[in-house]
């Protein structure tokens, strides 16, 4: 149950997360000043195709790593983020377990989703870093199809519906009554804005120019990121303590 849990909470972020971004840059940019369409941000990561290597850490607590690849498949005329991880999780009174995650994002042109998937691996500290549990999801809009699968079992197929979020639910938890929290909860926020602004930031005593992009829910800022002019993440931190850095910024 705590595989699962775990497991199904990091893939419900990275849904929500990248689902948001697109969805944001579909609608028409702000006319804030220094403010940029988030899109604007998006294309950039996928022209110059740079690689972001991040170290994730709370305080001086190195918790693992992330690897971010935009490219430009010119051939399929396609556009994908590839996307790599491994991260510590600690919990009071249980020993520390090793989650690692890999997947894409291929966008339209329109940067439109056209497809995304993710393997999710936990492992099982008291097997030696063996995994203790795996599961995978894959969503096509075009085809409003969602299929996640878990360890060696059958996949399991859902439309992208509310009828179809809440036999996904049900078939996660084994608790009738998550699933109804959950879309309680969900149903009760407040939508989070996605914004990117011009901004600047010093590296080794340079000041540079970059893009920030935050997503912010009623007031308070869930997670933000630096880009640079070059489409390269320079640093992350969210709202529960993590920050992201390549190694050479880390503090």
């Amino acid at each position: 149950m705590l595989y699962r849990a775990l497991a199904i909470l990091v893939t419900g972020f990275w849904l929500t997360m990248i689902g948001l971004l697109i969805r944001r840059e579909a609608g028409p940019g702000d006319s804030a000043l220094r403010e940029v369409p988030v899109g604007h941000v998006v294309k950039l990561l996928l022209m110059h195709e740079q690689l972001s290597d991040l170290h994730i850490s709370n305080g001086k607590l190195h918790l693992g790593t992330v690897r971010i690849h935009p490219q430009m498949h010119k051939g399929e005329h396609a556009r994908v983020i590839d996307f790599t991880g491994n991260l510590q999780i600690m919990l009071p009174g249980l020993e520390r377990h090793r989650l690692a995650w890999n997947g894409e994002l291929e966008l339209e042109k329109t940067l439109a989703t056209r497809r995304f998937h993710m393997a999710l691996t936990l492992s099982d500290p008291t097997q030696h870093g063996v995994a203790g549990y795996r599961s995978e999801v894959t969503i096509v809009p075009a085809e409003n199809l969602l299929t996640w699968t878990e360890l060696d079992r059958p996949p399991h197929a859902y439309t992208l519906d509310d009828a179809g979020l809440r036999q996904a639910l049900f078939d996660m938890f084994p608790d009738p009554a998550l699933p109804e929290l959950l879309q309680s909860q969900t149903r009760s926020m407040t939508p989070p804005v996605i914004k990117a602004l011009q901004s600047s930031m010093l590296i080794h005593g340079e000041r540079i120019d970059t893009y920030l992009v935050t997503i912010e829910q009623s007031g308070q800022t869930l997670f933000e990121f630096d880009v640079s002019q070059l489409g390269q993440i320079l640093r992350a931190k969210s709202l529960i303590g993590y920050s992201l850095a390549p190694e050479d910024l880390v503090q």
